[in-house]
C-alpha cells in the first residue's frame, strides 16, 4: 500500500510540473505572438489556451491528491481548480461567440440553416 500512494503521489508531482511548464511556455509564447498588428490578441489567446491546458493538468493532480488524501480540505481544492478552469474556457470562448465565429450550443438552442 506504501507503494500506491507513492506512485500516486509521484504522478501528481509530474502532473503539476507539467501544467505550470505549459503554463510558463504560453506566457513565453504569448509574449513572442504580441509583436505586431493584433498582438495584444494574439498573446491574450496563445496565454490563456495554454493557462486552459495547464489548468487540467492541474485538475488531474489535485484528483490524485484527493484520491490518496481524502478530506474536506483536497475536496474544496479540488472544486476550487475545477470551477477555475471551467471559468477560464468560459471566458476564452466568450469573444468567439459574440463576433459570430462560433454558434452557440447546449439545451435550449436550435439548429438553423444558413440563409434562413
Amino acid at each position: 500500500m506504501h507503494l500506491y500512494y507513492g506512485a500516486v503521489d509521484l504522478l501528481r508531482l509530474i502532473a503539476l510540473s507539467v501544467g505550470g511548464s505549459v503554463i510558463f511556455a504560453g506566457i513565453v509564447l504569448g509574449a513572442r505572438a504580441a509583436r505586431g498588428a493584433g498582438g495584444r490578441a494574439r498573446a491574450a489567446r496563445q496565454i490563456g489556451e495554454h493557462a486552459a491546458l495547464g489548468l487540467d493538468f492541474f485538475v488531474g493532480a489535485t484528483l490524485l491528491n484527493l484520491a490518496i488524501n481524502p478530506t474536506w480540505t483536497a475536496l474544496a481544492t479540488t472544486a476550487i481548480t475545477i470551477v477555475v478552469r471551467k471559468l477560464l474556457t468560459f471566458s476564452l470562448g466568450l469573444p468567439r461567440r459574440e463576433a459570430g465565429q462560433e454558434p452557440p450550443t447546449g439545451p435550449g438552442t436550435v439548429a438553423r440553416r444558413p440563409g434562413s
